[in-house]
């Protein structure tokens, strides 16, 4: 009973102003018709209607109208045109230009009365467009909460099982180590414990991409930027990885030693990592991995005051496909078929990738068919450095410890 009570309290309230929302939804085109047929009705009745009083007062509906349909600037031409009207009739009808004294204070009277209620419903009609534009900012604001609770909720799953597989596997380790240590021989001893630092690494990676997500934006104000040698920066990184999750693939390295980017080293090393991480994932064992190095199309970027170099990770791959390519660098994003299959991700990575580059004065993108084995390719580029001041340190035969000793799967 309390509800209809409710709804029906809610409809009272509803329906008085339907016909008034009505009237805005309508085309402009409407709006100055309706006005203007009041108008001609009023006027009309002005005329041919001898029982009624030959006051302005007769034009409320017009005036009315105008207030709500076209706010002030509507009342006040309004008024003065049908003011003009109602003062050539008048004149006449009385045969002079200028009404008596009486007359004169009954307009007066009237056209105020008139103005202050169009000033009324012209305030109304503003409150009405405030309260508009304040429920769409809540609908809004409501949008992007249930986006944030969707993102948050996503980010605690994602993280929680990326805790969770490191975590296990380094106490699993351990445990063996500890419980079997006496029947373990020195290789077994090794292996274990580098599995045991493997996850220590998956999980420092993490923690690192959640850390950065939250500082990233307060560090672009004083980020430090250097003059790096991109082939002595890719091959600390290498070097950092799992040997074994290195030597699975074949690596490729093309970058000639004068290529010399500006940039941050640790935001630098971050992308490489990233971006490496996710070949070694995706790209099947045996196959190749090309990380290239060029001048980035013509010599000056358009919208760029100097050369760019554009890096390049190439893969060979299941490849992106392309109706999820603009997602690729959302925070938290995974491809469909990531999430239900057995490589693990947090969805930081390509996100945190992109905050970097374009932190260091650059671009990210990926180019890919979507099609199995011809993998994808990740590009972004870097201020070129023309007459550099730094030297390589290291030569192309340094990367050979990281090809890998199987076939190449073409």
């Amino acid at each position: 009973m309390d509800e209809l009570c409710r709804d029906e309290g809610e409809e009272s309230v509803r329906y008085p102003n339907a016909f008034a929302r009505f009237l805005l939804d309508i085309s402009i085109s409407f709006q100055l018709s309706l006005v203007v047929v009041s108008a001609l009705v009023s006027s009309f009745l002005l005329i041919f209607t001898p029982w009624i009083s030959h006051n302005p007062i007769i034009y409320v509906v017009p005036i009315v109208l105008s207030a709500w349909l076209f706010r002030r600037s509507g009342l006040y031409l309004c008024t003065f045109s049908l003011l003009l009207i109602f003062w050539l009739f008048h004149s006449m009808v009385i045969g002079s230009l200028l009404p008596s004294s009486t007359d004169i204070i009954s307009t007066i009277v009237s056209v105020l009365i008139l103005f202050t209620l169009g000033l009324l419903v012209s305030a109304q009609r503003e409150a009405s467009d405030q309260a508009d534009e304040t429920q769409e900012q809540l609908e809004l604001a409501g949008t992007e909460q249930r986006k944030l609770n969707e993102i948050k909720d996503q980010f605690l799953q994602n993280v929680n099982h990326e805790l969770r597989t490191p975590l296990t596997a380094i106490y699993g380790y351990l445990e063996l180590l500890l419980e079997h240590d006496d029947q373990l021989d020195q290789g077994m001893r090794t292996a274990f414990l580098q599995h045991a630092m493997q996850s220590c690494d998956e999980l420092q990676l993490l923690v690192n991409n959640v850390l950065d997500t939250m500082g990233v934006e307060k560090q672009r104000q004083s980020l430090y930027i250097e003059q790096i040698v991109v082939r002595d920066i890719l091959f600390e990184v290498l070097e950092r990885f799992d040997p074994q999750s290195v030597r699975r693939h074949h690596i490729s390295v093309e970058i000639p030693d004068y290529i010399v980017v500006l940039a941050n080293a640790q935001y630098l090393r971050q992308v490489l990592r990233n971006l490496l991480s996710n070949a070694f994932k995706y790209a099947p064992a045996g196959t190749p991995i090309t990380i290239s190095a060029a001048l980035d199309g013509m010599i000056v970027h358009p919208l760029h005051a100097s050369p760019e170099i554009c890096i390049r990770v190439k893969d060979a791959g299941p490849g992106i496909p392309p109706n999820e390519m603009s997602l690729l660098f959302g925070q938290f994003v995974r491809l469909r078929r990531d999430s239900s299959g057995s490589v693990r991700g947090s969805g930081l990575g390509l996100f945190l990738s992109k905050q970097f580059v374009e932190a260091m004065n650059g671009r990210i993108w990926v180019e890919s068919e979507g099609i199995e084995g011809k993998g994808s390719t990740f590009c972004f580029t870097l201020p070129c450095v023309v007459h550099p001041k730094v030297d390589a340190q290291t030569s192309l035969a340094d990367f050979e410890q990281f090809r890998s000793p199987l076939p190449i799967n073409n």
